[in-house]
């Protein structure tokens, strides 16, 4: 009986130990790299948009998130933005529908399911429902750390923008894209408290206006992370290459990366997959050489590319860009890349009012050798083009900062280029468009003046 009556209460131990486990679900939330560094930015950005493909884990960051301030509790890694008190909160999608099967299963879980939600059960004190819409909950009250009560209310973009208007809010979560009235209604309700909207959404609709706001202008107080399926840690590799057979072609960059589609609008209109290499060493053999883009408050930005002599194809391995610094520190970033011959925008010839010395002079003094590129714009960007369509150039997929770039390199409704954050892309027509990979020019000095010539 004794033996009977241990076991029974061994049972009941693991089990309340489960139970116990199972309500600190908040405090097991692993982030991946993307979804950390989206909460990160929450300690200086009062907008933050996860721009994501689908399964990437972005509903659930952002449940997790909304979770920890209604609470108060924050995981040891957690250096993003904090509520000391209690929070009024709303979190929304698309429709009734989609809010209640989606975020309040993210936020709620499901008890007979057996489904958990970002909330710990044992602090939800109160919940109320919507009339005439079943099982839809209205509001949750959660019991916050210090001793107070949070409130987060449910709502969804078709009850229409007034049904947004009203009190003030400290914290919003938006899942999916809402219309830009929309948005900005809801960035209203946080000004007066110094509150702050995330957004959680895969761009299908293209770059509307919502996608601009953010993608166009980002800063200290807006910033934007992009996250695809090579991101999600869950995601195995069977299971993504099923998804992507699943999607028709025009879906796949924005379900699968979180890209915004640009339509005829892209510069080049290819497909990621089209010049995508995965990261490798550069053989020695390869012809490196690299092209600058000068800035100051805007980034200077440098492109390194590498020819394979055997194939003729060049990969872009490496970038940099970096806001207000001298030639001398961009010189030994460039020196600790082991190639010290390039190419560089016209405007480096300009010569600086303060000393008579260009650019160009100035990093020679540094041990950096450039030369003018050809800076026809329409007639590069066809270039580049075609040796993209021609598989005669790669960009390794680590580069980040080019790819963001790129995904948004694009014309005005008159055909114009827009030039806006647009500096690396600059620099690699500048690397295509130079002849430094041509077998017909070879870099030369002259009297302390560097140059390619045709040989």
């Amino acid at each position: 009986m004794d033996k009977i009556t241990n076991l029974k209460k061994r049972k009941m131990a693991l089990l309340k130990m489960r139970l116990a486990q199972l309500q600190q679900k908040l405090e097991g939330y692993k982030p991946h790299a993307k979804q950390l560094l989206f909460h990160n930015l929450g300690a200086q950005c009062a907008e933050r948009l996860f721009l994501a493909g689908n399964r990437c884990g972005k509903t659930y960051a952002g449940a997790y998130e909304m979770a920890m301030h209604l609470t108060g509790h924050y995981p040891n890694w957690w250096q993003g933005k904090r509520f000391l008190k209690p929070v009024s909160a709303w979190a929304a999608s698309n429709t009734v529908e989609s809010t209640r099967d989606i975020l309040q299963m993210a936020y709620l879980g499901d008890a007979s399911k057996g489904i958990l939600g970002a909330i710990p059960k044992h602090l939800v004190n109160k919940v109320t429902f919507k009339r005439g819409a079943s099982g839809c909950v209205d509001r949750v009250f959660v019991q916050h750390i210090s001793g107070g009560v949070s409130a987060l209310g449910f709502k969804s973009y078709d009850q229409g923008r007034e049904k947004f208007q009203g009190t003030s809010r400290h914290f919003i979560h938006l899942d999916e894209e809402p219309e830009m009235r929309l948005y900005e209604e809801c960035l209203l309700r946080t000004l007066d408290v110094a509150g702050h909207v995330i957004l959680t959404m895969t761009p299908l609709k293209g770059m509307t206006d919502v996608c601009q706001h953010f993608l166009n202008d980002q800063g200290q107080e807006k910033q934007v992370v992009q996250a695809s399926w090579d991101d999600a840690n869950h995601l195995l590799a069977d299971e993504k290459s099923r998804l992507r057979k699943s999607l028709r072609p025009h879906e796949v960059e924005a379900r699968e990366k979180g890209i915004p589609s640009l339509g005829s609008g892209k510069v080049y209109p290819l497909m990621e997959s089209d010049i995508v290499t995965q990261r490798f060493k550069v053989p020695d053999h390869f012809h490196k050489t690299f092209a600058v883009d000068f800035g100051w408050s805007n980034p200077t930005a440098v492109v390194w590319g590498a020819k394979d002599p055997d194939t003729g194809v060049i990969y872009i391995y490496d970038v940099y860009t970096a806001c207000e610094k001298t030639p001398q520190q961009h010189a030994q970033i460039m020196q600790s890349k082991r190639v010290t011959t390039g190419v560089c925008d016209p405007a480096g010839l300009g010569a600086n009012q303060a000393d008579g010395q260009n650019l160009i002079e100035q990093y020679l003094r540094h041990g950096i050798h450039l030369t003018p590129a050809d800076n026809q714009v329409e007639a590069g960007v066809m270039e580049v083009l075609e040796a993209m369509a021609e598989g005669r150039l790669k960009v390794m997929h680590h580069l980040e900062a080019w790819w963001q770039e790129f995904r948004l390199y694009r014309r005005s409704e008159s055909g114009k280029i827009l030039k806006k954050n647009d500096h690396l892309m600059d620099a690699t027509r500048y690397l295509l468009t130079s002849g430094v990979f041509s077998q017909h020019h070879r870099f030369v000095q002259n009297r302390g003046k560097a140059s390619w010539q045709t040989v």
